[in-house]
């Protein structure tokens, strides 16, 4: 998952990705949030030229980026630690040029993870689950700016060998 952990790089991807013409357009803030949301999670670059303003500002607990090139870089390509990912959405709503969801990732966990460079976590096949919150500001009607906030810690609750420190809340 591009958003989740740390950036995967896609040196392999192309860099740009030709607009859609007018019409194929969603023009629907709420539609345009929750289609950007599934691409990035996902690492899906090819429709984030339609969803996000050349000058797009992204963050993230791991990154903050302030190009759409730069983005698609960092985030054009899959996590491929988790599998059959699923995103459920809990709230969305509106409030003048800003779009907010929460939202809960639910995948399996079958292939091993990098964690923090450093720590090597072995898949347990079973299921993770990941809840965040997003916020994005438009501007006409593409993202100028994407927000997110979750712990990607969660997704190693439960998951043996995964040193405690890695988990904040609950832990002694």
């Amino acid at each position: 998952m591009g958003l989740l952990f740390q950036p995967r790089w896609s040196a392999d991807r192309p860099r740009h990705c030709a607009p859609p013409a007018h019409g194929d357009v969603p023009f629907d803030r709420g539609v345009v949030f929750l289609t950007a949301l599934e691409a990035v999670v996902l690492g899906d670059a090819s429709r984030f030229s339609e969803l996000f303003t050349e000058d797009v500002m992204f963050s993230s607990p791991h990154l903050v980026l302030e190009s759409l090139d730069v983005v698609q870089h960092a985030l054009g390509a899959p996590e491929d630690s988790l599998t059959d990912v699923q995103i459920v959405v809990l709230a969305l709503d509106s409030v003048e040029d800003k779009v907010i969801a929460e939202w809960r990732i639910d995948a399996m966990f079958t292939r091993p993870v990098l964690f923090d460079d450093r720590l090597l976590i072995e898949p347990t096949g079973g299921e993770v689950h990941l809840p965040g919150a997003s916020i994005a500001e438009f501007h006409e009607h593409r993202i100028c700016a994407f927000r997110h906030y979750f712990d990607d810690s969660e997704l190693l609750a439960g998951v043996p060998g995964t040193p405690t420190h890695l988990r904040w809340a609950g832990e002694p």
